[in-house]
């Protein structure tokens, strides 16, 4: 029997189960779940085949309530699934491919619950974001004095105190969600 996830994360896992959903509000999502295989642990990957077998489930809404299509989650599911855009080869037994899936924490109507939140191809890698040492010394060269004297100025000015903190929004019911 497999335990629901209890985590955040990322992980390798492969889809069991995806079907087609519409909202109230008319938005149409494809609805996946999946069985963990594998845990990132900063660089690492742990296999869980040693553990009770766990499940996570996620929706990728294809089409938002304004009838528009949600380009990024049809290129989720088409780079790492296969998937051409046909609803109606959504359904069943999802394709037996590993994915890695970002699964975080969602609180929706007062029940927390951990989602699937994006998806990736199995050996998707993230890309450097940060500049190479080449063009931070070049940015230094063009921009280093003003940064310095901003810099400096800044610290010579008393720091603002922050504003206090603010009642948030009401929460959001399935009418306001964006998709």
């Amino acid at each position: 029997m497999s335990r629901a996830l209890d985590r955040e994360g990322i992980f390798k896992a492969v889809p069991f189960k995806w079907d087609v959903q519409k909202a109230q509000s008319g938005a149409v999502a494809v609805s996946m779940g999946f069985e963990i295989k594998a845990q990132l642990d900063g660089s690492e990957w742990i296999d869980w085949s040693e553990y009770d077998a766990h499940h996570v489930y996620g929706s990728w809404w294809v089409v938002k309530r304004d009838g528009s299509v949600n380009q990024p989650a049809v290129e989720q599911l088409a780079s790492c699934l296969g998937w051409t855009g046909r609803l109606s080869d959504v359904g069943g037994d999802a394709p037996e491919i590993v994915v890695q899936i970002t699964v975080k924490e969602e609180t929706f109507e007062g029940k927390t619950r951990i989602k699937a939140t994006w998806m990736n191809p199995e050996d998707y890698v993230p890309e450097g974001i940060g500049a190479s040492d080449d063009e931070v010394r070049e940015i230094e060269a063009r921009f280093g004095s003003l940064l310095r004297a901003a810099a400096s100025g800044a610290a010579k000015a008393k720091p603002k105190e922050p504003p206090p903190p603010q009642e948030g929004p009401p929460p959001l019911s399935d009418d306001d969600i964006p998709f």
